[in-house]
């Protein structure tokens, strides 16, 4: 017990010590941000989103069971059969799970459409399912109901006002940001702002997550949470550079203050959040799975991005333009010393106040 006091007392003051500087890690995690953007354009391009069936339309289908479906070896068994009865009609099962509603158990299926007529194989399916599970539940009791098809053209509707939704939170997150701080402040906001949506998109492509209408609700929670960790950060970046005991102090050296100050709340705050959300994503069910793990995903970029990317970029923005008040003048008192043999005049500065 000792010992892990010991070690947490080292981390804290060293988090608390000038040797802790966020911008130093800066250009690692721009790095491995960068990596991993690569990675996730390249299969991208190449295979694309991995897109449901809200987006590319297909049919769900329900299977009513009895609770002998609660046996593990019976559960593998119909999943199997059922994978096997799609996959002999040419589709694919993109989703399967088993639903417990008021005493009854289901199990629901997905696929997508491989024609577009497909009523006579949705009739295929049905009937080799009702043959197929005849061995495989053995109680007989099961009914095999109508299934429920997504056409493509609903789909495409649906893509159209999930993009619509998604344009306008972004702007009204822009609208926001400008309103809230000065231009090259708002900026970098901005940056870090797609810098977490994008690498969240990324990871999804690579871990070949199903892509559907949570995603787009995800990416809209994902933006809000980002924005408001690096709000927070900036607001204690705008009252630092106001304060006059650090008006000789490096806009970079702001920049590490700053995080410093605000690292406690926002390693709470992502901790707890993802905490709460990793226990749905264990013990949830697919569709909430789907939700969660891009939300996961965002919640691990957007906390490293507001620590170690948002407040140095801001600094490296900021540092020698015109919108930097610590821009320095020369003073009165010169110094003259002697390089090579020649006179050089040397100025102590003082920054504009």
């Amino acid at each position: 017990m000792t010992e892990k006091k010991h070690k947490t007392s080292k981390l804290s003051s060293y988090v608390n010590s000038d040797r802790f500087k966020p911008s130093k890690w800066s250009k690692y995690f721009w790095i491995t941000s960068g990596i991993i953007f690569l990675v996730g354009l390249i299969m991208f391009c190449v295979m694309g989103f991995n897109l449901g069936l809200d987006f590319t339309g297909g049919n769900i289908m329900r299977v009513q069971v009895g609770d002998e479906i609660k046996t593990q070896s019976v559960a593998v068994s119909t999943e199997n059969t059922i994978k096997q009865v799609v996959s002999n009609n040419g589709a694919n099962v993109s989703r399967y799970q088993i639903i417990e509603e008021s005493g009854n158990y289901y199990v629901e299926f997905q696929y997508q459409n491989i024609s577009d007529d497909m009523t006579t194989i949705n009739a295929k399916i049905q009937t080799d399912l009702t043959s197929g599970l005849s061995t495989v539940l053995t109680d007989g009791t099961y009914n095999v109901l109508a299934s429920e098809t997504k056409s493509a053209s609903a789909s495409s509707d649906l893509l159209f006002r999930a993009f619509i939704a998604l344009a306008i939170a972004i702007v009204a997150i822009l609208v926001y940001i400008a309103i809230r701080f000065e231009l090259l402040s708002g900026l970098a906001a901005i940056i870090t702002l797609f810098h977490d949506v994008l690498l969240m998109c990324a990871l999804v492509v690579i871990f070949r997550i199903e892509v559907n209408s949570a995603f787009i609700a995800a990416i809209i929670t994902i933006l809000g949470y980002s924005i408001n960790n690096t709000i927070v950060v900036f607001d204690r970046l705008r009252e630092n550079t106001r304060k006059e005991s650090l008006l000789k102090t490096s806009n970079m050296e702001i920049a590490n203050l700053s995080i410093k100050q605000t690292l406690t709340r926002t390693l709470n705050t992502s901790i707890t959040t993802l905490l709460a959300v990793a226990m749905l994503a264990i013990i949830g069910v697919p569709a909430i799975r789907q939700f969660i793990i891009p939300i996961i995903f965002g919640l691990v970029v957007g906390t490293y991005a507001a620590i170690f990317i948002s407040a140095p970029l801001w600094a490296k923005i900021i540092t020698g333009s015109r919108f930097d008040k610590r821009k320095i003048k020369p003073s009165k008192e010169e110094k003259q010393t002697k390089v090579d043999g020649k006179t050089v005049v040397e100025t102590t500065a003082e920054p504009i106040q």
